[in-house]
C-alpha cells in the first residue's frame, strides 16, 4: 500500500510519525501523479480570490499485473471509502 499526497516530504514525514503509519507516503508536490490519474479539482484558495488545484481523495487497487482493478474517486475532500469496503474489495479482486 502506498499513499500519495501533494504535501511536502517534511510534512508527510511528520504526519506519518505522529500517526504511527506503517505505509509509505509519496510527496507529489509537482502534481504529476495527480494529473496523470486526473484526480484533482480547482477549489477556492488565496483568501477565496482564486482557484487552486487540489488533489481529490482517490483509491486505486492495482493487481500484480499492474492493472487497475478498482477505483474510488471521492466527491469532495472528505469522501473516502471505509476500511471495511476497501478490505472487501481487496478480498474480491486480488
Amino acid at each position: 500500500m502506498i499513499s500519495i499526497a501533494s504535501d511536502s516530504p517534511r510534512l508527510l514525514k511528520s504526519f506519518k510519525e505522529e500517526n504511527n503509519f506503517d505505509i509509505d507516503i509519496i510527496s507529489d508536490r509537482k502534481t504529476k501523479i495527480i494529473k496523470d490519474y486526473d484526480v484533482y479539482w480547482f477549489a477556492p484558495g488565496g483568501a477565496k480570490t482564486m482557484k487552486v488545484k487540489q488533489a481529490v481523495p482517490s483509491k486505486f487497487l492495482i493487481n500484480k499485473n499492474r492493472e487497475i482493478v478498482w477505483t474510488y474517486i471521492g466527491r469532495d475532500k472528505t469522501d473516502r471509502p471505509s476500511i471495511e469496503l476497501i478490505t472487501k474489495i481487496i478480498d474480491e479482486r486480488l
